[in-house]
């Protein structure tokens, strides 16, 4: 079988796992990326599936990486994963943090 339709393939019944993971709705899940839940339900039914972009507000709705649907192909998730957990706490913290951040990283570099 070719990637594309191993992809194909797994790709509906992970995104009915990870919505429901993560307790979701399909309305909830249709607000949250401005689509409507029929769409969200062809999604998970394999009618058709979702854009790249729509792929990614998914991800971003569910908390995962687009490794997270496919392990199959991705080797190398834990690295990114531990990056996006960095990025998030980053993104959060206060100017003053953000600063220190900054100031060590420039130091490393030196």
């Amino acid at each position: 079988m070719l990637l594309i339709e191993s992809i194909s393939a797994i790709l509906p019944s992970r995104l009915k796992d990870f919505r429901e993971q993560s307790g979701l709705s399909l309305r909830d899940v249709a607000f949250k990326i401005s689509k409507s839940p029929s769409q969200i339900s062809f999604w998970e039914k394999g009618v058709n599936p979702p854009s790249c972009l729509d792929l990614f507000k998914l991800c971003l709705v569910y908390d995962i990486m687009l490794a997270d649907l496919f392990p199959e192909f991705c080797n190398e998730k834990e690295p990114f994963r531990e990056e996006l957990t960095f990025y998030k706490k980053y993104i959060k913290a206060d100017e003053e943090v953000k600063i220190t951040i900054q100031k060590i990283l420039e130091y490393t570099e030196k």
